[in-house]
């Protein structure tokens, strides 16, 4: 389908196809905390540093619509936490593909944390949401991560992300285990781009740069780092040298 080829390009850019994915939609979850509490201020910063997309929700989109150059992707996260409530474990169901589609985005995010219950119920949802996706002609990114005892545990890490390309998602967000082989073999497995997620900031990351590199030595399709750069006291910068290991030989910012 053209519209889903189109968006995909958008996604998955330059030579290698690759895509540095921020992830600015923590909001539902921890509230407005400091980073992202700013949604114009993090999002100019994180476009100057050079990333290639950004994983928002409807109203941070809204926010921030009119600062996202064309060529830059928009992942629109259709499910998320409720931060508040006692019984936020699970992401849930918040908006349609159609929705999606009219706010021109180029794809839709979903998560499924195994191991915290209802996974059925997200599984069917998924399954659904990935038909009437596929049938407007919009990719779906799938955040699959493995329970929490075994969040980085390579085997389990395979597994939540195999879960993820047999109902039919197009992209692969999950945990970088930590090993190059180990993780190579997580690759393959898949046979879809994986982007590796960033987990929590500890507030002094000197390794972000290091596991960008090894992801991608391992044969990710990019990252997805959200609070190892929006809680970076510059963010701008951890975006820029994410995007000089991601896109190597680019003399600018502009990866397309």
């Amino acid at each position: 389908m053209i519209g889903k080829q189109r968006r995909m390009q958008r996604l998955l850019v330059g030579p290698h196809r690759r895509c540095l994915l921020v992830p600015l939609d923590h909001g539902p979850w921890l509230g407005p905390v400091t980073g992202i509490d700013r949604p114009r201020q993090i999002t100019s910063a994180v476009l100057a540093g050079g990333a290639t997309a950004l994983l928002v929700t409807p109203g941070f989109l809204r926010q921030v619509a009119d600062l996202i150059p064309p060529q830059v992707g928009i992942v629109l996260r259709v499910s998320v936490s409720a931060g508040l409530s006692a019984e936020a474990r699970q992401e849930i169901p918040v908006v349609t593909a159609s929705t999606a589609l009219r706010m021109d985005v180029d794809a839709v995010a979903v998560s499924i944390f195994f191991g915290r219950g209802g996974e059925p119920f997200l599984l069917q949802w998924f399954g659904q949401l990935i038909e009437q996706c596929h049938s407007l002609g919009l990719p779906v990114v799938a955040e699959m991560m493995p329970p929490p005892e075994q969040f980085y545990q390579p085997e389990q890490i395979a597994h939540a992300a195999r879960i993820g390309m047999e109902v039919g998602a197009d992209i692969i967000k999950t945990n970088y285990c930590g090993d190059i082989v180990a993780f190579r073999q997580v690759v393959a497995a898949t046979a879809l781009p994986v982007i590796v997620a960033g987990g929590p900031s500890s507030g002094n990351d000197d390794n972000t740069l290091e596991v960008a590199g090894d992801a991608v030595a391992a044969g990710a399709a990019g990252v997805a780092f959200g609070r190892r750069v929006w809680q970076a006291p510059h963010p701008e910068e951890v975006v820029a040298g994410l995007h000089r290991v991601l896109f190597p030989a680019s003399s600018t910012h502009a990866a397309a």
